[in-house]
This record gives C-alpha cells, sequence and structure tokens, in this order.
C-alpha cells in the first residue's frame, strides 16, 4: 500500500500543471497599468469616506481598492522576476 501512495504522489507531482511564466515584454505596461488603477481607486475611496455622513461604509469602494492592491502587487513581482 505504501508504494502505491507513493506512486500515486509522485504522479500527482508530474501531472501538476507549470507555472505561470512572466511576460516581461509587457510587465513595464502593467505595472503602469496597476499604477493606475490604485490611484483611480484610492481617489473613489477617499470621496466616498469624505461623502459619507455616516451612511456609507464604503466597502464596495475598499473592495476596488483592495483588488486593485493585489493588481499592484502582482506588477511588482512580476517585474521583479524579470529583472
Amino acid at each position: 500500500m505504501h508504494n502505491i501512495s507513493a506512486g500515486l504522489i509522485a504522479l500527482a507531482l508530474l501531472a501538476a500543471p507549470e507555472a505561470e511564466k512572466v511576460d516581461c515584454g509587457t510587465v513595464a505596461d502593467r505595472y503602469t497599468a496597476a499604477v493606475a488603477e490604485v490611484v483611480d481607486a484610492l481617489s473613489n475611496y477617499a470621496k466616498c469616506v469624505s461623502a459619507s455622513s455616516q451612511r456609507d461604509d464604503c466597502a464596495t469602494q475598499m473592495r476596488v481598492l483592495d483588488d486593485a492592491h493585489d493588481d499592484f502587487a502582482d506588477a511588482v513581482a512580476d517585474a521583479k522576476a524579470c529583472q
């Protein structure tokens, strides 16, 4: 039974999809777009907070900002991988 388990683990490792490769030719454009996305999302979040008047927790705008930051972090990681 132990040999079967080891064989299945080895097979799973061999069949695992290859890690996504970074497209270094477009990394600068993706970084620039990610920066613009964060700046825009931050502005929209700030506007919502300023206009909230204790009625809006601006959760939607915060989620958009969080997603924009995730894209920015990915762009930075890709840029580092291309250096």
